[in-house]
């Protein structure tokens, strides 16, 4: 047996790599890290956060056995550039990745991803002796330069782009929901860009005949059991597209939820159901492994609930959702357990970021960060332990032209660069972001124009532009957001 190192209502074999994992030094007690991500989860589709409307137990059983934390931003409110800032410990415009990099015919034509130079966790910890993995959405660059396998991760089983179908719609049990503002309805093969792929040799896994976020759970759970007999820890990045548009399931969840009349949020709960089913046979894995006292296990979504379409989210306690930069959009559900290193049932109300994921999970494993760059993500372990004063992050800020946003202690400003608006919120006293202080409190204006202007000096141009900017109606305000 390898060496192994604690809510409340707040809130499938992969192919082998060509080289061996190097093995861990005997004195050293690595835990193995499992990160799992949601995409476009809204903080209210949580139970534990409060939520209603889905009940979430499998995540919920995350929280109550770590920390969940009520103030959890992503480095950016959308896909692309929020998963390079956990892959990195980086904010995404420190390397030009300031808008997602598809469509996918772009993305391959013109050579989009995350920069050569950065170094992802999975080569962190692939040089420290762990076997890495990556299950799911990778959306960080489809071309050789960026592929999972050429980026750290010995394994790989998933999609390159940001979506794809769950399954084949002409399957007996398939149900599928077209509201406004979501994908037009799937096609039963998936396009050459959007299948799913395995290994270096990007082999095509045909399974339309399988809901995917069952697939990709049960690889997640193979990979676990495989490597728990292995003498060396292993990191596992599980990136479910659910429940990203398109808003499809299956009979089997759809009949979980006959009290919602609505299709649109029948499906969509449907769709987090089944997530949530999966994030509990990975979590069964862990336990059945025996390792689970040394196992650290994040869960986050990369962005906010997907408001542009039209039905599905919740606009309290959050105001907005993907795109914009009001809470809804930023702020996620974030949680993590390490048993033997983390008290059970805690509540953490300081800020902190998915970017943390990279430091933590670094540190825990034994690696020191390269000195050669500026890492935005801390050590959250001291921190939670009380081991060291003070707070992880005195403010984090975003920008995706002409958008810009900071958030410092209680304060919150969200600007146009073009000077179309300017919003300047207290969120201790107005959470859902409803009144703008701009012209009464001139000096905190001040103070969060001149910090935001600070921090922005170390960022680099756009590597590439924004697809054409989404209209929508955010919580009844109307925006021109970038993608």
């Amino acid at each position: 047996m390898r060496p192994v190192f604690s809510l409340a209502a707040v809130a499938a074999s992969f192919a082998a790599a060509c080289a061996a994992p190097t093995e861990r030094p005997p004195e050293a007690e690595h835990p193995n890290i499992v990160v799992i991500m949601a995409d476009d989860l809204g903080y209210a589709d949580i139970s534990s956060y409060g939520g209603k409307r889905i009940q979430t137990p499998n995540i919920d059983r995350i929280a109550k056995a770590g920390v969940i934390f009520t103030d959890g931003y992503s480095a950016a409110p959308v896909c692309s550039p929020s998963r390079a800032g956990v892959n990195t410990g980086r904010h995404p415009d420190r390397f030009g990745f300031e808008f997602n990099n598809g469509p996918p015919a772009r993305d391959v034509e013109q050579n989009l991803g995350l920069p050569k130079g950065e170094i992802t966790l999975a080569k962190a910890l692939n040089d420290l002796g762990y076997r890495t993995g990556l299950v799911g959405k990778w959306h960080l660059g489809s071309n050789d330069d960026f592929y999972p396998t050429n980026r750290g991760y010995d394994e790989f089983v998933g999609l390159l782009t940001g979506a794809t179908s769950y399954m084949n719609p002409d399957a007996p049990d398939e149900i599928f929901a077209e509201l406004e503002g979501t994908d037009s309805r799937p096609t039963p093969v998936r396009t050459a860009h959007n299948k799913i792929f395995e290994g270096p040799t990007r082999k095509v896994v045909e399974n339309e005949d399988r809901y995917l976020t069952e697939y990709l759970g049960e690889r997640a759970v193979e990979f676990v059991t495989r490597n728990t007999a292995s003498d060396t820890p292993y990191f596992l990045y599980t990136a479910f597209t659910a429940p990203h548009t398109p808003l499809q399931t299956t009979k089997k969840y759809y009949d979980r939820f006959l009290h919602i009349k609505d299709e649109g949020m029948r499906v969509y709960a449907s769709m987090i159901s089944a997530l949530d089913d999966q994030v509990g046979a990975i979590l069964d894995a862990v336990e059945a492994s025996g390792e689970s006292g040394n196992t650290i296990v994040y869960f986050m979504s990369d962005n906010g609930c997907a408001a542009y379409v039209q039905g599905i989210c919740d606009c309290q306690p959050l105001r907005g959702g993907k795109l914009s930069h009001y809470e809804g959009g930023t702020r996620v559900p974030f949680m993590v357990k390490w048993p033997d290193r983390l008290e059970a049932g805690k509540v953490y109300r300081e800020i902190v970021s998915t970017m943390d994921v990279f430091t933590t999970s670094l540190t825990a494993a034994g690696g020191k960060l390269p000195t050669d760059r500026v890492f935005d993500g801390v050590d959250l372990v001291p921190f939670l332990r009380g081991q060291t004063s003070g707070i992880p992050h005195d403010q984090l800020a975003w920008r995706r032209t002409p958008h810009a946003s900071i958030r410092k202690g209680d304060w919150k400003l969200w600007k146009s660069l073009d000077g179309k608006f300017t919003y300047l919120f207290n969120l201790k006293d107005d959470l859902n972001e409803t009144t703008n202080l701009a012209a009464s409190e001139p000096a905190k204006l001040k103070e969060l124009n001149d910090a935001f202007d600070l921090w922005a000096k170390d960022l680099k141009d756009p590597a590439w532009p924004s697809r054409p900017f989404t209209n929508y109606n955010v919580c009844g305000t109307p925006f021109e957001l970038p993608i």
